[in-house]
């Protein structure tokens, strides 16, 4: 019996035993677009996306699945597909999934899976639109005491960058087999040890070992460690960090050394060791990490004056080696947040780096955002960003406006204006590009958040929580609608 088969067996015990106390939470996300894109045959086309999710819960036991189709005129880029499909057990000191499921090991050297709510990944050769996640398929089994945590992970992993219309053999080459042992002893120190072993679509294995440590030295300092190898031919990964805090004053610290450490298609996601940023300009230049060869650190450092203004100070360093070069990249960040009365705030970055990898010997940046209470109803929110880069013996711009209005926070309008004179960026033959998008957001309730977007938005790398994906440009319009019901029985 294949495994979906047996999935939709036990879901259908499991509903027909009754409806006490159980809750069906569904989310749906569906989003309409017809507008160009970048490269397209066709001037302008009509698509539509859409993400259902079934959650059911009855005291410990769990059943999800996930139905998501895309259309479009293109009849090879849309697809209808039970994307995800998961049943769940979890009581007391176990914790049993089988189906589709999210688990990273450690700090993601070896493994680590990821959702990202509400962000879309469309491939530039591919341009069949899907969910940014990547998950597991297969079984896990934990149990956990007070002192104690055993863990059995066996899955394929997901290859997120080839979409729905590609078989599930194609999109899940590799296979993962973990064993994950922790231990806690004196005054809540943990030390674990992780066994796992990759098979290939190539039929070559590999068997890596890991441990880790960690825990607090004192009342507000904690430390994390892990070192990571591949036990047939060397090659690892470190990583290790500390943070704390003394009154007013917080701190991180990290470290990391990669050598030759790229699993797979890409199933392990080893900490970035910078800065995540949310700011336009900062992330799109976001320093992506080398797992094949980097050495670097990060300082992070906080302070809350008692106005309540916060100074945060940030400082990356990433060493590399490409042949018989060593390229440094370099960041130096300040941003501080501070409030003009008790009803308006604001916040301001300074950014100053050197990015190698980026052929930029020098990128400045700064920007300022606020939120601006006119009454107890209206807030104006403006922002501005502006960027320069020096690239090869030139200079280049980026400049980013955007005014905003929010009202009984349901409401919210923009219009964001961005223009560059990035060679990478501009169209042929013209010395500076625009870019102008228009949103209104509606929330009524916490249930239903209804989005338009009409204008040209510009794409590039988008970065979250140490992971990247690409968005491409578009002009046109866009409306998106999140739905949440929730129901008990």
């Amino acid at each position: 019996m294949k495994l979906a088969q047996l999935l939709s067996v036990c879901a259908l015990i499991l509903i027909t035993s009754g409806y006490n106390t159980a809750q069906i939470n569904i989310t749906n996300l569906a989003e309409f677009q017809i507008g160009k894109l970048p490269d397209e045959s066709a001037s302008i086309f009509p698509s539509i996306y859409d993400r259902l999710e079934v959650d059911y819960r009855k005291k410990g036991f769990s059943l999800s699945s996930t139905i998501e189709q895309y259309h479009t005129t293109f009849d090879n880029r849309g697809y209808l597909d039970l994307s995800q499909f998961t049943l769940g057990y979890k009581k007391k000191k176990w914790d049993l999934k089988v189906g589709n499921f999210y688990e990273t090991l450690g700090r993601g050297l070896l493994l680590r899976s990821f959702e990202f709510p509400g962000a879309l990944l469309e491939d530039v050769g591919f341009r069949s639109r899907t969910y940014f996640h990547r998950d597991l398929l297969g079984a896990s089994v934990k149990y956990k005491t007070k002192k104690a945590t055993f863990h059995v992970v066996h899955a394929d992993v997901l290859n997120n960058v080839l979409p729905p219309t590609f078989h599930r053999e194609e999109r899940r080459t590799d296979n993962i087999t973990a064993v994950t042992s922790k231990v806690k002893y004196v005054k809540g120190q943990e030390a674990g040890i992780i066994f796992m072993r990759r098979d290939g679509a190539d039929g070559n294995a590999q068997n890596f070992l890991s441990g880790l440590l960690n825990g607090s030295i004192i009342k507000g300092l904690d430390y994390y460690g892990e070192y990571a190898t591949d036990m047939d031919d060397g090659a690892f990964a470190l990583y290790s960090g500390l943070s704390g805090f003394k009154g007013s004053f917080s701190f991180s610290v990290e470290y990391r050394k990669y050598r030759d450490f790229s699993l797979g298609v890409g199933i392990n996601e080893p900490p970035a060791g910078v800065k995540q940023q949310t700011y336009r300009v900062l992330n799109r230049s976001i320093h992506v990490s080398d797992p094949f060869n980097e050495e670097g650190y990060q300082i992070d450092l906080f302070y809350n004056f008692e106005n309540g203004t916060v100074v945060n100070l940030n400082h990356s360093f990433s060493k590399n080696k490409f042949g018989t070069n060593f390229p440094i990249f370099r960041q130096y960040f300040l941003e501080v947040q501070s409030s003009f009365n008790e009803n308006s705030d604001f916040k301001a970055f300074v950014d100053y780096s050197i990015d190698p990898f980026k052929r930029e010997d020098r990128r400045y940046s700064f920007g300022f955002y606020s939120d601006l209470g006119l009454n107890e109803e209206i807030r104006l929110l403006p922002e501005v960003e502006y960027q320069s880069i020096d690239r090869n013996g030139s200079n280049y711009f980026n400049f980013n406006l955007l005014l905003g209005i929010n009202v009984n926070s349901k409401i919210f309008i923009s219009v964001l204006g961005e223009l560059t004179d990035d060679p990478f960026i501009i169209q042929e033959g013209k010395s500076t590009r625009i870019y102008l998008g228009n949103t209104i957001r509606y929330r009524p309730s916490y249930k239903h958040t209804f989005q338009l977007f009409f204008g040209s938005r510009r794409g590039g790398p988008q970065c979250t929580s140490g992971v990247c994906y690409e968005i491409l440009d578009f002009k046109g319009a866009e409306i998106r609608w999140i739905g949440k019901f929730k129901t008990k029985k």
